[in-house]
């Protein structure tokens, strides 16, 4: 089961975390909503903007009487890519029979541990929740292939620091070899073997950067149709893209010319 995405409410960006001083002072600044009611279940969220790392309390009231209590503390993917503090602020509760039989006379409060302030959170609309889906299912799958090119750019990464390090290690060893006259022919068939070595890492360097060059560009129409509506999460996904690929091609390229630097001499 998912639970509809956090998009509609969105909030805004988190300067800095207020001192703890700071933020005892600081009246609450509660946001959050109702995603679905899915069978007897209830998902939703909600977070203090000023107290981000705390967990709000949440209330099922019917006809204005507590039936229900629960602590928004569960951790969900689109929350933390939207900004909505570390992520763990939703909730989840089970309704009782009576409950869902008096749905309309339903209404959710979430409490603020630290004020005492309390909120009520509303159910999103049919509207609101079709124009949702209809982004964030692209959104989704956009910000999934993103995970996938992090790892896959950490792994490049990996393999030219090998590269690099294996480069230097045989340079020693070639240097100490060199020093007499018997080292000689050991020095040059190691040279052989370290070149064949690091012609594979390059390859697969080389590899990995066409896989990623293709994806971008598989991107680029995704991304182009869904400009129009981007929103945060949108632009940073755009950006993230942009820097990975700026970094991939730049270390590659360093990796590239101290190889052939180093072949050189």
């Amino acid at each position: 089961m998912t639970a509809a995405q956090a998009t509609t409410e969105r909030p805004a960006p988190q300067s800095a975390t207020p001192a703890p001083e700071a933020a005892a002072n600081l009246a609450a600044d509660i946001n959050g909503r109702m995603d679905a009611i899915e069978g007897s279940r209830l998902f939703g969220w909600v977070w203090d903007r000023n107290r981000p790392l705390e967990r709000l309390q949440v209330k099922v009231l019917i006809a204005g009487r507590q039936v229900l209590s629960t602590v928004a503390d569960k951790p969900r993917v689109d929350l933390r890519r939207n900004g909505v503090g570390d992520g763990a602020h939703a909730f989840e509760v089970d309704l009782p029979e009576f409950v869902l039989h008096h749905i309309d006379q339903l209404s959710i409060i979430a409490t603020s541990p630290s004020t005492g302030q309390e909120t009520a959170l509303r159910m999103p609309s049919q509207d609101e929740r079709a124009a949702e889906a209809a982004m964030n299912t692209p959104l989704g799958r956009v910000l999934d292939q993103l995970d996938v090119l992090i790892a896959a750019q950490r792994r490049s990464q990996i393999i030219q620091r090998e590269a690099a390090e294996a480069l230097r290690m045989t340079a020693e060893q070639v240097e100490k070899m060199s020093s007499n006259e018997e080292g000689i022919g050991a020095a040059v068939e190691l040279v052989r073997a370290s070149q064949a070595e690091l012609t594979r890492r390059v390859s697969d360097i080389e590899v990995f950067l066409m896989r990623f060059d293709r994806t971008l560009a598989d991107f680029d129409e995704r991304i182009r149709d869904l400009t129009h509506t981007a929103d945060r999460p949108m632009r940073r996904a755009v950006a993230l893209l942009g820097a990975l690929s700026l970094v991939a091609a730049a270390s590659s390229i360093a990796v590239l010319l101290v190889l052939v630097g180093r072949m050189g001499a």
